[in-house]
């Protein structure tokens, strides 16, 4: 199983919108079996897609209770072939509960690394870099950082990176920053496209060839609680995020 973390310090650059269409991507046009844990206590991903039937536990419990496993957490979502563990509105507290614990870095690793039913998992995390951010990025294999292309999402970069390259250095040497991926871009205009221009300079063999648009029909998808492949298959949006589910997949070696 490849495990990859979504993490962006600054909210508002489409980090569970991706967490969303990648995984249905994955899903649906390369036949893996996906598991998504969403770790932000805000629960943007856990209240955007619907289930089949309720969660009796949550990221929480898996975390805290030594008896409850992946198997015991996830449930199967309204897409075929992708699973999620639900966040919790406790997770502020649970992250303070964290930095407590002997290993507390690791407790997400010792639960998902028994995983092996999935072909990927994807964490959703929240904006700030507390226990559970340091959670997954010590649980994962790599990192994908969404962008959008104004001048706050270049300030989020450079601390996630930075970020990262602590995590790399002192807690897990083999964590890989897989990817930066523009997934809110409104190319009109001149602003944007000197952001994008910037990055590219910066990190030119990590910025993805495929750019997300910004795209009224993604927002509505989430809004209806779908994806942007059932809500509008034919739009730009569906075209750009499964091209850009593609290119990550080989990013990621899978």
């Amino acid at each position: 199983m490849k495990i990859v973390t979504n993490s962006q310090r600054k909210g508002g650059n489409g980090k569970s919108t991706l967490t969303q269409n990648l995984a249905h991507a994955l899903a649906k046009y390369h036949t893996m079996n996906v598991l998504i844990v969403d770790t932000d206590d805000q629960r943007n991903t856990t209240s955007a897609i619907p289930v089949i039937k309720p969660p009796v536990y949550t990221v929480e419990n898996l975390l805290f209770d030594r008896n409850i496993t992946v198997a015991d957490t996830a449930v199967p979502t309204c897409w075929d072939g992708v699973d999620i563990i639900v966040g919790s509105q406790g997770l502020s507290a649970a992250s303070s509960r964290l930095e407590t614990m002997p290993e507390g870095h690791t407790q997400l690793f010792s639960k998902l690394r028994y995983a092996w039913q999935y072909d990927v998992c994807i964490i959703d995390t929240s904006p700030s870099l507390n226990m559970l951010t340091i959670n997954a990025m010590c649980a994962s294999d790599g990192l994908i950082i969404p962008l959008s292309s104004n001048y706050f999402s270049l300030q989020g970069l450079a601390q996630t990176v930075d970020a990262y390259r602590k995590i790399n250095s002192d807690l897990h040497r083999t964590l890989q920053l897989y990817a930066l991926a523009f997934v809110i871009h409104d190319g009109r205009t001149r602003l944007a496209n000197e952001v994008h221009e910037k990055v590219q300079e910066q990190y030119p063999d990590l910025v993805c060839k495929t750019v997300i648009g910004r795209n009224i029909k993604i927002e509505e998808a989430q809004v209806k609680k779908q994806s942007i492949f059932e809500y509008a298959p034919d739009d730009r949006g569906a075209i750009q995020y499964r091209a850009l589910a593609t290119e990550l997949t080989a990013r990621m070696g899978i």
